[in-house]
């Protein structure tokens, strides 16, 4: 009795290495993606616009230092500001929004990566960086709020319903006061008996018929 022709044991063996051999290149290449994949996400000052009105309680941080915070260029309204320097000794002031996702910003340089490294490092994986921080946001033509203190006495201009154009000029939590106006004192309802032309005579009032 003749053996059974090798060939196809043959072939199955190179069809399995071929196999194993694209498996382990295909991880290879994956582990290669994730590797060059940023540890967390970035969106542009439009795409955070938008999360931020689609999320109104959400939490937006700002990373600046005070003075930046509350200088000239303003801040994103409802923004809480922690330093960067500051933010490993109050991550418990933030601590119940360790599973949320919410957004971060700074200036355009690294202050924002050095932020997100200890956030993510402190579990707040789904923390949200807004590339080119307050700078672009401003760029972008969207609004910020300003301190109460570097206003001018004309009116407040109105926000515009896109988010863009005019600054805010309240600081969120500080409500502008309302100055009380006193009314003017009312007429009296005597008419005053008016005062003789020169010569001693007065007109009689016209009669109409």
């Amino acid at each position: 009795m003749s053996l059974p022709p090798r060939f196809p044991h043959r072939a199955a063996l190179v069809l399995v290495l071929l196999l194993a051999a694209t498996l382990l290149g295909g991880c290879g290449f994956l582990r290669r993606r994730a590797a060059n994949r940023p540890p967390y996400k970035k969106l542009s000052p439009p795409i955070a616009f938008e999360m931020m009105r689609d999320n109104p309680e959400m939490l937006v941080l700002d990373l600046r230092p005070a003075q930046e915070y509350n200088g000239e260029t303003g801040h994103v309204r409802r923004a809480r500001n922690i330093p960067v320097e500051r933010l490993p000794y109050r991550l418990l002031e933030i601590s119940s929004f360790r599973d949320d996702t919410f957004l971060v910003y700074c200036r355009a340089d690294d202050c924002g990566e050095k932020g997100m490294a200890v956030l993510l490092a402190s579990g707040f994986e789904n923390a949200v960086l807004m590339e080119g921080g307050i700078d672009a946001w401003i760029r972008g033509g969207f609004k910020t709020v300003l301190p109460t203190s570097g206003l001018g006495a004309g009116p407040a201009p109105k926000p515009e319903a896109d988010g863009r154009g005019a600054v805010m000029p309240t600081r969120p939590g500080k409500p502008q006061m309302e100055t009380p106006v006193e009314s003017p004192p009312m007429p009296s309802p005597e008419q005053p008996t008016p005062e003789p032309p020169p010569g001693g005579l007065v007109a009689a009032p016209r009669q109409i018929g």
